[in-house]
Protein backbone atom coordinates (compact mmCIF):
# COMPACT_ATOMS: atom_id res chain seq x y z
CA UNK A 1 0.00 0.00 0.00
CA UNK A 2 1.52 3.60 -0.60
CA UNK A 3 -1.64 5.20 -1.02
CA UNK A 4 -5.42 4.68 0.05
CA UNK A 5 -8.05 7.01 -0.77
CA UNK A 6 -11.89 6.71 0.24
CA UNK A 7 -13.95 9.65 0.25
CA UNK A 8 -18.29 9.88 0.81
CA UNK A 9 -20.44 12.60 1.50
CA UNK A 10 -19.44 13.22 4.86
CA UNK A 11 -16.00 12.38 5.18
CA UNK A 12 -12.46 12.74 2.78
CA UNK A 13 -10.25 9.64 4.29
CA UNK A 14 -6.53 9.45 2.48
CA UNK A 15 -3.92 7.40 3.97
CA UNK A 16 -0.10 8.13 2.31
CA UNK A 17 2.76 6.01 3.23
CA UNK A 18 6.31 8.17 3.67
CA UNK A 19 9.68 6.87 4.26
CA UNK A 20 11.98 8.82 6.36
CA UNK A 21 16.23 8.73 5.37
CA UNK A 22 17.74 6.85 8.01
CA UNK A 23 17.06 7.27 11.73
CA UNK A 24 14.71 9.68 13.18
CA UNK A 25 13.64 11.54 16.40
CA UNK A 26 9.83 11.47 16.82
CA UNK A 27 7.51 13.54 19.49
CA UNK A 28 8.37 13.41 22.80
CA UNK A 29 4.99 13.72 25.18
CA UNK A 30 4.98 14.96 28.72
CA UNK A 31 4.96 12.42 31.29
CA UNK A 32 4.86 9.58 28.79
CA UNK A 33 7.87 10.20 26.69
CA UNK A 34 7.23 8.16 22.81
CA UNK A 35 4.13 6.38 22.53
CA UNK A 36 5.16 2.87 21.31
CA UNK A 37 2.08 0.07 20.96
CA UNK A 38 2.26 -3.02 19.16
CA UNK A 39 -0.08 -3.89 16.70
CA UNK A 40 0.00 -8.00 15.10
CA UNK A 41 3.43 -8.07 16.78
CA UNK A 42 4.94 -5.23 15.53
CA UNK A 43 6.12 -2.42 17.12
CA UNK A 44 4.16 1.18 16.33
CA UNK A 45 5.00 4.57 17.15
CA UNK A 46 3.31 7.68 17.16
CA UNK A 47 5.20 10.09 15.20
CA UNK A 48 3.50 12.81 15.59
CA UNK A 49 -0.24 12.92 17.17
CA UNK A 50 -3.09 14.80 15.48
CA UNK A 51 -2.40 18.24 17.34
CA UNK A 52 0.79 18.15 15.71
CA UNK A 53 -0.16 17.39 12.40
CA UNK A 54 -2.77 19.85 12.10
CA UNK A 55 -0.65 22.44 13.62
CA UNK A 56 1.61 21.44 9.89
CA UNK A 57 -1.48 21.30 8.07
CA UNK A 58 -2.99 24.93 9.07
CA UNK A 59 0.52 26.27 8.48
CA UNK A 60 0.04 25.01 4.65
CA UNK A 61 -1.86 28.41 4.53
CA UNK A 62 0.23 30.92 7.17
CA UNK A 63 3.80 29.43 7.52
CA UNK A 64 5.66 30.13 10.41
CA UNK A 65 7.84 33.22 10.50
CA UNK A 66 5.63 35.30 8.05
CA UNK A 67 2.90 37.81 8.97
CA UNK A 68 -0.13 37.30 6.75
CA UNK A 69 -1.99 34.44 5.18
CA UNK A 70 -0.77 33.51 1.35
CA UNK A 71 -4.87 33.80 0.69
CA UNK A 72 -4.70 38.19 0.32
CA UNK A 73 -9.02 37.58 0.25
CA UNK A 74 -9.02 35.39 3.43
CA UNK A 75 -10.22 37.51 7.16
CA UNK A 76 -8.16 37.25 10.08
CA UNK A 77 -7.04 39.19 13.08
CA UNK A 78 -3.94 40.62 12.79
CA UNK A 79 -2.45 41.39 16.23
CA UNK A 80 0.10 44.12 17.52
CA UNK A 81 1.22 45.84 20.34
CA UNK A 82 0.84 49.10 21.71
CA UNK A 83 4.14 50.17 20.05
CA UNK A 84 2.34 48.90 16.21
CA UNK A 85 4.85 45.64 16.67
CA UNK A 86 3.29 42.50 15.45
CA UNK A 87 2.47 39.50 17.63
CA UNK A 88 0.68 37.22 16.00
CA UNK A 89 -2.22 36.48 14.17
CA UNK A 90 -5.72 34.60 14.81
CA UNK A 91 -4.17 32.08 12.80
CA UNK A 92 -0.72 31.54 14.74
CA UNK A 93 -2.27 32.79 18.07
CA UNK A 94 -3.00 30.02 20.64
CA UNK A 95 -6.87 29.04 20.69
CA UNK A 96 -7.21 30.97 17.47
CA UNK A 97 -9.96 33.79 17.07
CA UNK A 98 -10.93 32.96 21.07
CA UNK A 99 -7.61 33.86 22.46
CA UNK A 100 -7.07 35.58 25.64
CA UNK A 101 -4.92 38.03 23.69
CA UNK A 102 -8.28 39.11 22.58
CA UNK A 103 -11.28 38.57 24.53
CA UNK A 104 -9.22 39.85 27.75
CA UNK A 105 -6.81 42.56 27.11
CA UNK A 106 -8.75 45.54 27.94
CA UNK A 107 -7.18 47.74 24.90
CA UNK A 108 -8.27 44.93 22.94
CA UNK A 109 -11.23 46.30 20.63
CA UNK A 110 -13.11 45.33 17.54
CA UNK A 111 -14.32 48.88 15.86
CA UNK A 112 -15.46 50.89 18.68
CA UNK A 113 -16.26 47.97 21.33
CA UNK A 114 -14.08 46.21 23.74
CA UNK A 115 -13.32 42.86 21.37
CA UNK A 116 -15.24 39.91 24.00
CA UNK A 117 -18.68 42.52 23.60
CA UNK A 118 -18.51 42.49 20.44
CA UNK A 119 -17.66 38.79 19.62
CA UNK A 120 -20.77 38.16 21.94
CA UNK A 121 -22.97 41.07 20.34
CA UNK A 122 -22.16 39.23 16.92
CA UNK A 123 -22.95 35.73 18.21
CA UNK A 124 -26.45 36.87 18.89
CA UNK A 125 -27.06 38.28 16.06
CA UNK A 126 -25.41 36.71 13.01
CA UNK A 127 -25.21 33.17 15.14
CA UNK A 128 -22.15 31.68 16.36
CA UNK A 129 -20.95 29.85 13.14
CA UNK A 130 -21.29 32.80 10.68
CA UNK A 131 -19.66 34.89 13.25
CA UNK A 132 -16.54 32.99 13.45
CA UNK A 133 -16.12 32.66 10.09
CA UNK A 134 -17.11 36.32 9.17
CA UNK A 135 -13.66 37.00 11.31
CA UNK A 136 -11.35 34.34 10.81
CA UNK A 137 -12.46 30.81 8.63
CA UNK A 138 -8.73 29.16 9.71
CA UNK A 139 -10.82 29.32 13.47
CA UNK A 140 -13.51 27.30 12.37
CA UNK A 141 -11.72 25.02 10.25
CA UNK A 142 -9.33 23.93 12.75
CA UNK A 143 -11.20 24.33 15.95
CA UNK A 144 -11.81 27.44 18.39
CA UNK A 145 -13.30 27.30 22.13
CA UNK A 146 -14.52 30.37 23.96
CA UNK A 147 -13.57 29.30 27.42
CA UNK A 148 -12.57 33.25 27.99
CA UNK A 149 -16.85 34.21 27.74
CA UNK A 150 -19.04 33.40 30.05
CA UNK A 151 -20.60 30.24 30.24
CA UNK A 152 -17.75 28.29 28.43
CA UNK A 153 -19.53 27.23 25.61
CA UNK A 154 -18.81 28.31 22.70
CA UNK A 155 -16.77 25.56 21.08
CA UNK A 156 -15.75 24.10 17.54
CA UNK A 157 -13.85 20.99 17.26
CA UNK A 158 -11.48 20.59 14.14
CA UNK A 159 -12.81 18.96 10.70
CA UNK A 160 -9.56 18.59 9.13
CA UNK A 161 -6.88 16.65 11.22
CA UNK A 162 -4.27 13.91 10.71
CA UNK A 163 -1.73 11.94 12.44
CA UNK A 164 1.64 10.14 11.69
CA UNK A 165 2.19 6.30 12.72
CA UNK A 166 5.95 4.97 12.58
CA UNK A 167 5.78 0.95 11.77
CA UNK A 168 8.22 -2.05 12.53
CA UNK A 169 9.96 0.39 14.83
CA UNK A 170 13.21 -0.49 16.62
CA UNK A 171 15.66 1.61 18.76
CA UNK A 172 18.68 2.88 17.38
CA UNK A 173 21.37 3.85 20.17
CA UNK A 174 23.89 6.79 18.46
CA UNK A 175 26.90 8.15 19.84
CA UNK A 176 29.34 10.54 19.39
CA UNK A 177 31.71 13.49 21.12
CA UNK A 178 32.12 16.55 21.61
CA UNK A 179 35.08 18.00 20.11
CA UNK A 180 37.50 20.01 21.83
CA UNK A 181 40.57 21.60 19.30
CA UNK A 182 41.80 23.90 22.49
CA UNK A 183 42.24 21.01 25.23
CA UNK A 184 41.44 17.36 23.97
CA UNK A 185 43.11 16.06 27.11
CA UNK A 186 41.57 18.04 29.44
CA UNK A 187 42.22 15.32 32.76
CA UNK A 188 45.42 17.64 34.21
CA UNK A 189 43.54 21.02 33.86
CA UNK A 190 43.60 23.27 36.52
CA UNK A 191 40.50 24.09 36.70
CA UNK A 192 40.35 26.48 39.51
CA UNK A 193 40.75 29.24 37.14
CA UNK A 194 36.80 28.57 36.32
CA UNK A 195 33.97 29.15 37.23
CA UNK A 196 32.92 26.04 39.05
CA UNK A 197 29.22 27.09 40.53
CA UNK A 198 30.78 26.44 44.36
CA UNK A 199 31.59 23.05 43.32
CA UNK A 200 35.47 23.03 43.91
CA UNK A 201 35.67 19.46 42.95
CA UNK A 202 34.23 19.92 39.04
CA UNK A 203 35.15 17.78 36.65
CA UNK A 204 36.62 19.68 32.89
CA UNK A 205 33.30 17.81 31.49
CA UNK A 206 31.19 19.56 33.80
CA UNK A 207 32.38 22.53 32.73
CA UNK A 208 31.67 21.76 28.90
CA UNK A 209 35.67 21.37 28.19
CA UNK A 210 37.59 18.57 27.08
CA UNK A 211 36.37 15.59 24.42
CA UNK A 212 32.79 14.16 25.86
CA UNK A 213 31.52 11.28 24.79
CA UNK A 214 27.81 10.73 24.75
CA UNK A 215 24.94 8.78 23.44
CA UNK A 216 21.19 9.28 22.10
CA UNK A 217 18.29 7.31 21.40
CA UNK A 218 17.12 7.32 17.97
CA UNK A 219 14.33 5.21 16.15
CA UNK A 220 14.11 3.09 13.10
CA UNK A 221 11.33 2.09 10.99
CA UNK A 222 9.60 0.35 8.07
CA UNK A 223 7.79 2.90 7.21
CA UNK A 224 5.58 6.13 8.16
CA UNK A 225 1.46 6.15 7.63
CA UNK A 226 0.21 9.63 7.75
CA UNK A 227 -3.71 9.56 7.71
CA UNK A 228 -5.21 12.64 6.70
CA UNK A 229 -9.33 13.11 7.08
CA UNK A 230 -11.25 16.32 6.25
CA UNK A 231 -15.20 16.05 7.51
CA UNK A 232 -17.30 17.91 4.78
CA UNK A 233 -20.41 16.09 7.17
CA UNK A 234 -19.57 18.59 9.78
CA UNK A 235 -19.14 21.40 8.02
CA UNK A 236 -22.44 20.54 6.20
CA UNK A 237 -23.44 20.79 9.99
CA UNK A 238 -22.97 24.49 10.43
CA UNK A 239 -25.60 27.34 10.12
CA UNK A 240 -23.72 29.29 7.13
CA UNK A 241 -24.09 30.14 4.10
CA UNK A 242 -22.91 27.05 1.18
CA UNK A 243 -20.46 29.62 0.10
CA UNK A 244 -18.97 29.47 3.50
CA UNK A 245 -19.39 25.53 3.67
CA UNK A 246 -17.49 25.40 -0.14
CA UNK A 247 -14.85 28.06 1.46
CA UNK A 248 -14.11 25.74 4.13
CA UNK A 249 -13.74 22.42 2.23
CA UNK A 250 -11.66 23.67 -0.26
CA UNK A 251 -8.67 25.07 2.39
CA UNK A 252 -9.12 21.78 3.78
CA UNK A 253 -7.91 20.01 0.55
CA UNK A 254 -5.44 22.62 0.16
CA UNK A 255 -3.79 21.92 3.28
CA UNK A 256 -3.75 18.01 2.81
CA UNK A 257 -2.41 18.51 -0.94
CA UNK A 258 0.29 20.96 0.50
CA UNK A 259 1.33 18.76 2.29
CA UNK A 260 1.82 15.61 0.68
CA UNK A 261 3.50 18.18 -1.89
CA UNK A 262 6.06 19.45 0.00
CA UNK A 263 6.30 17.30 3.18
CA UNK A 264 7.16 19.53 5.81
CA UNK A 265 10.35 18.96 7.92
CA UNK A 266 9.62 19.50 11.44
CA UNK A 267 12.42 18.26 13.42
CA UNK A 268 15.94 18.83 11.23
CA UNK A 269 16.60 14.37 12.24
CA UNK A 270 13.26 13.57 11.45
CA UNK A 271 13.40 13.39 7.16
CA UNK A 272 10.13 12.21 5.39
CA UNK A 273 9.29 11.60 2.07
CA UNK A 274 6.48 10.93 -0.09
CA UNK A 275 6.71 7.55 -1.52
CA UNK A 276 3.86 8.01 -4.11
CA UNK A 277 4.82 11.42 -5.52
CA UNK A 278 2.98 10.88 -8.32
CA UNK A 279 -1.00 10.25 -6.80
CA UNK A 280 -3.65 10.85 -7.96
CA UNK A 281 -6.59 11.58 -5.35
CA UNK A 282 -9.14 13.33 -7.44
CA UNK A 283 -11.25 14.79 -4.77
CA UNK A 284 -14.59 16.35 -5.62
CA UNK A 285 -15.39 19.50 -4.24
CA UNK A 286 -19.04 20.89 -5.75
CA UNK A 287 -19.18 17.91 -8.78
CA UNK A 288 -15.63 19.78 -9.32
CA UNK A 289 -12.76 17.53 -9.23
CA UNK A 290 -9.54 18.80 -7.14
CA UNK A 291 -6.60 17.10 -8.64
CA UNK A 292 -3.47 18.70 -6.92
CA UNK A 293 -2.74 21.32 -5.16
CA UNK A 294 -2.35 24.45 -7.99
CA UNK A 295 -6.01 22.85 -8.47
CA UNK A 296 -6.76 22.99 -5.02
CA UNK A 297 -5.51 26.82 -4.45
CA UNK A 298 -7.27 28.12 -7.45
CA UNK A 299 -10.57 26.52 -5.21
CA UNK A 300 -9.76 28.36 -2.65
CA UNK A 301 -9.28 31.93 -4.34
CA UNK A 302 -12.71 30.85 -6.08
CA UNK A 303 -14.62 30.20 -2.70
CA UNK A 304 -13.50 33.51 -1.30
CA UNK A 305 -14.07 35.41 -4.26
CA UNK A 306 -17.56 33.86 -4.20
CA UNK A 307 -17.54 34.71 0.04
CA UNK A 308 -17.46 38.23 -0.30
CA UNK A 309 -19.98 38.50 -3.63
CA UNK A 310 -22.28 37.09 -0.83
CA UNK A 311 -20.73 39.64 1.88
CA UNK A 312 -20.05 36.81 4.02
CA UNK A 313 -16.55 37.41 4.96
CA UNK A 314 -15.16 40.49 6.70
CA UNK A 315 -11.97 41.68 5.74
CA UNK A 316 -8.35 41.73 7.90
CA UNK A 317 -8.76 43.40 11.10
CA UNK A 318 -5.41 44.92 12.94
CA UNK A 319 -6.37 44.93 16.71
CA UNK A 320 -4.04 46.64 19.26
CA UNK A 321 -3.38 44.93 22.52
CA UNK A 322 -1.23 46.46 25.41
CA UNK A 323 1.47 43.92 26.16
CA UNK A 324 4.32 45.55 28.68
CA UNK A 325 6.44 44.64 31.83
CA UNK A 326 5.70 45.12 34.96
CA UNK A 327 7.62 47.64 36.76
CA UNK A 328 9.34 45.01 38.82
CA UNK A 329 10.45 43.14 35.98
CA UNK A 330 11.59 46.68 33.89
CA UNK A 331 13.91 47.24 37.65
CA UNK A 332 14.75 43.86 37.48
CA UNK A 333 15.95 43.65 33.50
CA UNK A 334 17.40 47.29 34.22
CA UNK A 335 20.04 46.01 37.22
CA UNK A 336 20.37 42.81 34.79
CA UNK A 337 21.48 45.73 32.19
Amino acid sequence: MKLNFQANETNIVIQAEFAINGVFNPSTFANVGQLIYSVNGKQCMILDSFASVTNMLESAVQSPGTEAPIFSGLPYIRMVDQDATYQATSITLPHRLASGYLLKNKSAMLGTERFDKKIVAEFKQLGFHATVLKYCPMSLLHGVWFSQLEGGHHKISKSVSGNLVAEGVTVAVAGGVSMDNVRKQSANLDTSYFDRDGNKEAKPSELGIGMIPHSTKRYACDRVIGNFYINFGQIDSYKIPQSGKTLLKALGIYEVYHFLAKVPMHRSDCVMSLKTADANIDIQLNGTVIKDLDQAYAAVETAIEQCKTEKVLGSPIEVTVTLKDTEAKKDSKAKKD
